[in-house]
């Protein structure tokens, strides 16, 4: 068994790093890493989890750093990445990220969308995009996979056929996001009692998880808007795109566009054309999985489309192609530990 350590293991996209080790056939969970929980159990913050790891407790990030490790994923808060990278990089050890510190390959960009310098420039060059779905030979035997967007996955998944056809002239987007992007810590804005049962916008235009949608898809930002809505949901993400296309196209030419990218993906998927209410994917059809599906509909002009994907925000969106990407990595199945079914209903 290869040995793994889990950095912010007490956030959610932490916790479900260790639910998907908790059930991994090749990997092992040796530490958790909290500084703020360092000596709890493991399962008083993540109860469901308590028959997996009975007796292991959380460790401070002085300890983990002189652990041995084959793998480490760090689902850390945003700029607070960078360092540890670094450590684990000079011990020659590999690094799957879930955070936004080494996502972009251009240093503007980044200044652009994250308000300063990158600390760490050569880490951006060295690091693979971890999204498996368009990046997959670059990642088998990668020493350092980024952290990709949960929202940026679901519209990438969403689009990126489309814009690498060359059909996409502009995409206005819209993404309904459950409480759990917000993460753990309560807000105003983001705790759940107070957005359950609205449909808040809380980003008209511009969310930083277009930047990636930029990189990905190849096109202009003045091609995009992404507009936020937080939704009455714990998980998930549905995006739905207003496409206009660059030219006339007809429904075969986008189900064969969709299908050549999808093939020999795992877990990448369309939705099917009947039922129709099917067609257009909902979130419960993929909550608790590593699932990305996506549906269409072509308007009457054949000028317009709309684009629609679904995934879980903390599954597709964070840890669970996290660890798709550290299968790759470390030269094994990339299925393996994520083939657990979704929840439904849910």
């Amino acid at each position: 068994m290869l040995k793994a350590i889990t950095w912010g293991a007490n956030g959610m996209a932490g916790g479900e790093v260790l639910r998907i080790l908790a059930g991994h056939p090749n990997i092992e969970l040796t530490a958790a890493v909290s500084r703020s929980k360092a000596t709890q159990p493991v399962w008083t913050v993540h109860p469901h989890l308590r028959p997996d790891f009975p007796e292991m407790t959380f460790v401070a990030p002085e300890e983990a750093l002189s652990m041995e490790a084959d793998i480490v994923f760090l689902a850390l808060p945003h700029k607070a990445s960078w360092a540890t990278i670094k450590e684990y990089r000079k011990q020659g050890v590999k690094v799957a990220d879930l955070s936004a510190d080494v996502r972009l390959k251009d240093m503007a960009a980044y200044k652009e969308w994250y308000g300063q310098e990158h600390p760490a420039p050569e880490l951006m060059e060295e690091a693979v995009y971890g999204l498996p779905e368009l990046h997959r030979e670059e990642l088998r035997g990668a020493s350092l996979a980024s952290g990709v967007g949960c929202n940026a996955t679901c519209a990438t998944l969403g689009l990126a056929p489309l814009a690498r056809a060359g059909l996409i002239l502009d995409a206005r987007m819209e993404l309904r996001v459950g409480s759990s992007e917000a993460g753990a810590a309560p807000s105003q804005g983001g705790h759940h009692p107070y957005r359950d049962r609205t449909m808040r916008v809380y980003e008209p235009f511009r969310h930083r998880h277009l930047a990636e949608v930029i990189q990905e898809c190849g096109l202009p930002a003045s091609a995009f808007t992404m507009t936020m809505t937080a939704a009455p949901l714990v998980r998930g993400v549905q995006m739905l795109a207003q496409v206009r296309l660059s030219r006339k196209a007809k429904e075969p030419e986008l189900w064969k566009a969709y299908r050549a990218a999808m093939e020999r993906q795992p877990f990448w998927a369309l939705s099917p054309a009947r039922p129709g209410h099917l067609r257009l994917p909902d979130p419960r059809l993929v909550l608790g999985s590593n699932r990305a599906l996506v549906g269409f509909s072509l308007h009457e002009d054949g000028e317009r489309l709309l684009v629609v994907s679904a995934i879980d925000n903390l599954m597709k969106g964070a840890a669970g192609t996290a660890v798709q990407c550290a299968n790759l990595m470390l030269g094994l199945d990339e299925t393996a530990g994520l083939t657990m079914k979704p929840v439904y209903p849910a």
